[in-house]
């Protein structure tokens, strides 16, 4: 009976045509939006509605939250479900957006077990209960791009973590299993690899340092790459890229060369970043947040 209600308001949610402006809005703004096929942009109409109506949607600190801003951020998260279903968020209840980065409250324990209590600068956050919190300008900027740093795609991608995934499989055949343990093994060789380098004080070629912090991060900055870096997260990190194919049922780097008319994804960079849109040096002030009190 649940599913026939959702069916009936979907049904509801997408019967008009889909907005002009925000057609026009989503190529301006969004670079990914620009390089996807005219089916793929057809699928993504409907999830962002659908997205964005089944959302709780919170503007902090003043900000204007207009439905081109929504669906801006819609439109982002919903590339990552294009290879499954908009239903992989239906855990994600609530969205709030803020005009710039946030101070959020932060605890650290040490060896002795004294917690100390700051607040840390942040440009976004993903909670396990459902809530995601983002900077709009951050946010923004980084959709303008294809540079492998966005916002979005980061703590979406902590809502669809690969190892809460794996955690709560249960294979059904001995080939599944293997298929997860190489998923798993590939994303723990990852985080130890960026984990080394940042010791070293040395950079991944395609890979945010960001990374480093943890697995869930590792995760989360290779889904960056792999939506907009994808030949060269390919080229550096080959089994990194067919393991996020494989759980995302996505080719970027085969939409972008054929989106880019065999220029590749350089040629893609080329067109989309502007002088003035020069990638952040500073690390990427975001978490994934467990909520002990649920």
């Amino acid at each position: 009976m649940l599913a026939w209600f959702r069916r009936r308001r979907r049904h509801r949610i997408l019967e008009d045509p889909f907005p002009e402006a925000l057609r026009k809005a989503l190529h301006r703004d969004a670079a990914l939006w620009r390089v996807l096929s005219d089916e793929e942009r057809r699928r993504l109409e409907d999830d962002l509605r659908v997205f964005m109506a089944e959302r709780t949607w919170e503007p902090c600190g003043g900000l204007d939250l207009t439905q081109e801003r929504k669906a801006l951020i819609a439109a982002l998260a919903c590339v990552l479900t294009l290879g499954r279903s908009v239903d992989a968020f239906g855990h994600v209840r609530t969205i709030l957006v803020y005009p710039d980065r946030y101070m959020a409250p932060e605890a650290e324990e040490d060896d002795l077990g004294v917690v100390t209590e700051s607040l840390e600068d942040r440009e976004g956050e993903a909670w396990e209960r459902g809530q995601v919190v983002l900077s709009w300008a951050d946010l923004r900027q980084d959709a303008r791009n294809l540079n492998g740093r966005n916002l979005v795609l980061h703590e979406f991608a902590h809502q669809l973590d690969l190892l809460d995934f794996l955690a709560a499989a249960r294979p059904v055949d001995a080939g599944e299993r293997d298929t997860h343990a190489r998923w798993a093994r590939v994303l723990t060789q990852t985080h130890a690899l960026l984990n080394e380098l940042d010791q070293k004080g040395r950079r991944d070629p395609v890979l945010d340092t960001y990374g480093a912090e943890d697995a869930s991060e590792t995760f989360a900055v290779a889904t960056e790459a792999f939506f907009e870096r994808p030949r060269r997260l390919g080229q550096f990190h080959p089994d990194l890229y067919r393991v996020l194919s494989e759980y995302y049922n996505q080719d970027p780097a085969a939409r972008m060369e054929q989106e880019s008319g065999g220029t590749g994804e350089r040629g893609q960079e080329t067109v989309q970043i502007k002088a003035k849109d020069v990638k952040k040096k500073s690390r990427r002030k975001s978490a994934k947040v467990r909520d002990f009190n649920k």
